[in-house]
């Protein structure tokens, strides 16, 4: 913008009171014309590059990096850092699913994945990396070679199937093998392998994501806003959509299957790629295809069905909005929002007038924008880039979906448990809500916001469910949390400067209403109080101080940390208590037994720190109960059924009784 001010804003592009249409053609006549900045010139002659091929992004160096990286945590017993940085290695590998090429760094990368897999116990994709490994190399030195044969009969005993005896023939054999049946064994409705729940008393006959007893209203104040018309209590799922919206029932029949739209009408963060499949998004495994001409697409191998359904005659076919943005991810993965709005441009031509029906419910907020210079110039790019793809005139409508999507876009999560060490060893567990990429899902953005929401999200393949917390009763408003729980940030002013500055309303939840009567003016230490906090922390973390003075501390900042705080200090009581019980355990291979009473005693006065703070129900506390009963089992104590039992209640409240019973067989080392 400095170029811009410079030059005195010859074209009015850092003021947008005329209409979108107009607005955009001033910015578009700018980065074309030649008042451009000599970045936004060299920008244009970096995408020619990148459109030609003249930008090479495999690199065996870093490949290598990535092997010798995961060979240092296969060595420590860090099965799933040593598995995700054989899976990198594998995306920058040049050849890496080339047969007729050939690759040794390949073969190494696919072979010590094997190897990984088979401490975890996942026989088929074990299988599979070791054919891959043996396929693509036949000259590896015969110690390795002898390893990988043994390694393949081991997994072939385990899936009880005869070892074929020749490689080929295994190949063939591994590629066709489907051990999972489903990825869900739910009731509802099935899409490809989702099993979808239905919203209860069925579907809404108009807004087909809602449930019927689900209403739209309207008024000036709350705009379009959602109550219920009849009674539900927690847990019942209230909508259930996929990205992008659910298909009108006239579409034309070339139009993909609901399951691969909602995947395809989704983008997964750069940091996921590695870790999933870019076809289903589903955690990787075996690595079943890595794009060839980038560092960004990776998709499952054996025994996913998704590796089933498009490995055909010994060819992987990579999904059609993957190709249209293939030789522009790098540049897309740094754009954020820009990279959904390509890809939605991208299926707008094969999903016609739906998508469209699905983006005109969104409001765009154009005049609310304090500037829309950066939109109109993503838009643009976005633009550019399509034109290459035979996707002309596409940077105005980029623009306006980047304006609904800044608004109405949701961030994708996903429980993650963490195991430490190793699922077998491991003294401490626990779990979180890992954010890994972002959609739109057009009739739940209708939702209303509160700091204290009544619902849940659960995120699946591209698909969005929502379920309630509480029981909810008719004339209810149905409300979402846009930012932060206000249990997480207490502070008033500071969340509704937030909200004000990315969603353009002023929030009078009765937790931010200044009139309410339960909204309080932030309480936070004073200056004395916090430099005593700063100096206590020091104490507790420095790890020299002896084990007898811990209590002590510890005490003196719970004392500090006076529930009548609304802004508590960073770090707060409850993570420190909880990081020295982890210390203590973690940190030392042969606890005394004063160091585990200690860190039984911090875990359990964290957990019930949390359940005070953010309820019996919350998640919050669902994490606290299984760190709580991994640090009993750690030393020693017996399995409690009544911790699993809270546990699994939290988890099939936000997330039903299916994905719960998964959460609970993936901790099965602690409560087992």
């Amino acid at each position: 913008m400095q170029h811009i001010e410079a030059l005195g804003d010859p074209l009015g592009v850092l003021s947008h009171h005329d209409s979108p249409a107009d607005y955009y053609l001033r910015v578009k006549q700018y980065a074309e014309g030649r008042h451009s900045s000599q970045s936004l010139r060299k920008l244009q002659s970096f995408v020619l590059d990148l459109h030609t091929g003249g930008v090479d992004f495999k690199s065996a160096a870093k490949a290598r990096n990535f092997r010798e990286q995961g060979n240092k945590l296969f060595a420590l017993g860090e099965y799933d850092g040593a598995a995700d940085c054989y899976r990198q290695g594998l995306l920058f590998t040049p050849n890496a699913f080339d047969w007729h090429t050939g690759s040794k760094e390949a073969a190494l990368l696919h072979g010590n994945l094997s190897a990984t897999l088979r401490h975890q116990s996942e026989w088929a994709a074990c299988a599979w990396e070791t054919c891959l490994a043996l396929r693509l190399h036949n000259d590896l030195d015969g110690p390795i070679r002898k390893r990988l044969q043994a390694r393949l009969r081991d997994a072939c005993n385990k899936l009880g199937q005869d070892v074929p005896t020749d490689s080929e023939d295994c190949f063939t054999w591994i590629t066709k093998y489907c051990g999972v049946t489903s990825s869900s064994h739910g009731t509802g409705e099935r899409y490809g392998e989702i099993v979808l729940a239905v919203p209860k008393y069925g579907r809404h006959e108009k807004v087909h994501a809602f449930s019927s007893r689900l209403g739209i209203r309207k008024s000036p104040e709350k705009g379009r806003y959602v109550v219920c018309e009849g009674e539900f209590t927690a847990g019942d799922v209230l909508a259930s959509e996929p990205a992008g919206g659910w298909p009108a029932a006239s579409q034309s029949p070339r139009v993909p299957p609901v399951e691969e739209r909602a995947v395809a009408s989704c983008i997964l963060l750069p940091s996921q790629r590695h870790k999933r499949c870019f076809a289903c998004h589903n955690r990787l495994s075996s690595v079943g295809y890595v794009c060839p001409n980038c560092n960004d697409a990776a998709f499952c191998g054996p025994p996913s069905r998704c590796f089933a359904k498009r490995f055909t005659s010994g060819h992987y076919n990579v999904p059609q909005w993957h190709k249209d943005e293939c030789g522009f991810i790098f540049l897309l993965n740094s754009i954020g929002l820009g990279h959904l709005s390509y890809r939605l441009a991208t299926l707008r031509g094969v999903l016609g007038a739906g998508i469209k029906t699905s983006l005109d419910t969104l409001i765009d907020n154009f005049h609310l924008f304090p500037s829309l210079f950066e939109y109109a110039l993503t838009g643009w790019l976005c633009g550019s880039l399509l034109e290459y793809v035979g996707l002309p005139n596409c940077g105005e409508w980029c623009f306006q979906v980047l304006r609904q999507l800044q608004c109405n876009a949701h961030a994708l999560t996903e429980v993650n448990t963490t195991l430490g060490v190793d699922v077998a060893t491991s003294r401490l567990a626990g779990f979180r809500q890992e954010r890994i990429g972002c959609g739109l899902f057009p009739a739940v953005s209708l939702i209303n916001h509160s700091c204290e929401s009544n619902i849940t999200y659960q995120f699946m393949n591209g698909f969005i469910v929502l379920r309630c917390v509480r029981d909810l009763r008719p004339g209810d408003e149905v409300l979402a949390c846009y930012g932060p729980h206000y249990l997480h940030n207490p502070d008033p002013e500071w969340r509704r400067r937030a909200l004000q500055e990315q969603y353009f309303f002023e929030c009078n939840c009765p937790h931010c209403d200044s009139a309410a009567a339960d909204v309080r003016k932030p309480a936070t230490l004073s200056s004395a109080q916090s430099a005593r906090w700063a100096k206590l922390v020091e104490e507790v973390r420095f790890v020299e101080t002896p084990l007898c003075k811990l209590p002590g501390l510890i005490q003196e900042l719970k004392e500090l940390a006076s529930p009548t705080l609304t802004i508590p200090p960073e770090p707060s009581y409850g993570e420190i208590v909880d990081e020295t019980a982890h210390r203590l355990l973690d940190n030392d291979v042969n606890p005394t037994p004063e160091a585990e009473k200690l860190a039984l005693k911090l875990t359990t006065e964290s957990a019930s720190f949390v359940k005070a703070r953010f309820g019996a129900t919350s998640t919050e506390y669902a994490w606290e109960v299984v760190k709580l009963a991994s640090v009993v089992k750690a030393i020693g104590g017996p399995s409690n059924a009544d911790a699993e039992a809270t546990v699994r209640s939290i988890m099939t409240l936000h997330y039903g009784a299916d994905e719960a019973g998964k959460i609970l067989d993936r901790l099965k080392c602690v409560f087992g």
